[in-house]
């Protein structure tokens, strides 16, 4: 199984094969998201976090993503969701995202909803979105009282926004100061080459 973690920086997934644009101590190739060095329908799974905000051409990256996952292939994306109050600070960010972003590259689902379809190409089915108050690795070098704070805060936050992430977005995500991350599984809807060839 092949997979990669794009934009790993110093926080590589265990056995996973680390790809950044600058080398570093965990980073195993050195690539651009714009030109991936791999085959087309070469990887199994893919994990990038904190990426794609920083991208300059989105749809080029999301095509790239595509092209190099294997039919069915999974795609796990977490990006700064927009109510994020650290987005706004960072002047590298270009983009910020809500949990319908996906929704333009699944054309199923954007022809039914008349979005436009930028990707004709890209077919991501969107498998789960969640929702992340306070990550985890945010908190863990606060004091004391602001982690045990928000150990218990941040699980019952991000559980309720869940149920209905589409009304926590719409209606109430502002009232607890916004939301950090926004996660999303994808999934390659690919004709597999077995069934290209027949």
């Amino acid at each position: 199984m092949i997979q990669l973690d794009i934009g790993c920086a110093q926080h590589k997934l265990n056995g996973w094969i680390g790809i950044d644009l600058e080398s570093g101590p965990e980073v195993d190739v050195i690539a651009d998201l714009h030109a991936l060095p791999f085959r087309t329908s070469s990887i199994d799974r893919i994990h990038t976090r904190h990426t794609l905000e920083h991208v300059k051409d989105l749809l080029v990256c999301i095509s790239e993503l595509y092209r190099v996952c294997q039919p069915g292939g999974r795609i796990t994306v977490i990006v700064p969701h927009f109510t994020c109050s650290a987005y706004w600070s960072d002047p590298t960010h270009l983009r910020p995202f809500s949990i319908r972003s996906f929704e333009y590259y699944d054309l199923d689902h954007a022809g039914r909803a008349g979005f436009p379809i930028y990707l004709p190409d890209v077919n991501l089915r969107t498998r789960k979105v969640h929702l992340t108050y306070w990550p985890k690795r945010n908190y863990l070098g606060k004091g004391l009282l602001k982690r045990m704070i928000l150990s218990v805060v941040n699980p019952m936050i991000s559980g309720v926004a869940n149920i209905c992430p589409f009304f926590c977005e719409r209606i109430w995500c502002k009232w607890v100061g916004g939301f950090d991350d926004v996660t999303f599984e994808l999934e390659a809807a690919k004709k597999s080459v077995n069934k290209i060839n027949k």
